[in-house]
């Protein structure tokens, strides 16, 4: 059944939690280490969270946006609902997004859950980008935050 499919990714960081929040909520950061071509995310309860990803000039490829559902600084990021728009699939959404980072032994684990799938061959198609998604989104912010990160597109 597709609404019990879920995506859940961890990677430990040697950084604060605070840090590794911050990297998922300060723009000019996730043009680093995200690619992100523009956004503008609110920290608060209700708040917009919106990302691009794009050339510039060209219009944007795809955007994820949503709404900020709870937020606990250096602890959680909760967005409900959030959709995904891409110039060659149609509009995916509602779903849901949480990322949440511990610290444990001096380094922190951040994790990401993303679920709310629905049926059919382009949800099909959008589960398994993310599967992979998360897991090079989440490589990259560990190289980005220990220091050894280079973006190579």
């Amino acid at each position: 059944m597709a609404e019990a499919r879920k995506v859940g990714r961890s990677i430990r960081i040697q950084a604060t939690p605070e840090q590794a929040l911050r990297a998922f909520l300060d723009v000019e950061q996730m043009k680093q280490w995200w690619g992100v071509a523009k956004g503008l995310v609110e920290e608060r309860k209700g708040g917009v969270y919106s990302l691009a990803w794009g050339e510039p000039g060209r219009g944007y490829k795809y955007v994820v946006a949503g709404v900020v559902k709870s937020y606990q600084p250096g602890k959680w990021l909760r967005l409900e609902p959030l959709v995904y728009f891409n110039h060659e699939r149609p509009v995916l959404g509602p779903m849901r997004l949480r990322i949440s980072v511990r610290e444990k032994d001096g380094r922190t684990r951040v994790s990401v859950r993303q679920d709310g799938y629905g049926e059919g061959p382009d949800w099909d198609w959008y589960y398994e980008a993310v599967i992979t998604g998360w897991k090079d989104t989440l490589a990259n912010l560990k190289a980005f935050l220990e220091g050894s990160f280079s973006r190579t597109s």
